[in-house]
């Protein structure tokens, strides 16, 4: 994975981009870290974009120190997203077993 690259334009405002391994690896972080809306109460704005495989995030807060909470709750997610995709990402083709979710009825008396 390539390094994390930001741009702040604005004092209250960030653009972060998160280069991915696969278009498909941007795809899944894309779909699970833009499944949950920041709350009305918070005055943060977030935008997830795809370029290929690099996920695109701005911000644009009230405040500073909104922004930053923002930012740092989002790695949070981030991190657990990029851990599970490492750990499930790539899974072989399984081979049927023939045998599954069967018993013996020896074992069972």
């Amino acid at each position: 994975m390539m390094p994390l690259k930001a741009n702040v334009s604005k004092p209250n405002e960030s653009t972060i981009r998160v280069p991915f391994d696969t278009p498909e690896h941007a795809k899944i972080a894309y779909r699970v870290l833009s499944v949950d809306q920041e709350p009305r109460r918070n005055f943060v704005q977030k935008t997830l974009s795809l370029e290929a495989d690099v996920l695109v995030v701005h911000f644009s807060a009230d405040q500073v120190k909104n922004l930053r909470t923002a930012i740092t709750s989002f790695f949070e997610c981030l991190l657990l997203c990029q851990d599970t995709i490492k750990l499930f990402g790539e899974q072989p083709e399984a081979t049927p077993n023939k045998n599954a979710g069967t018993h013996s009825s020896a074992d069972s008396t």
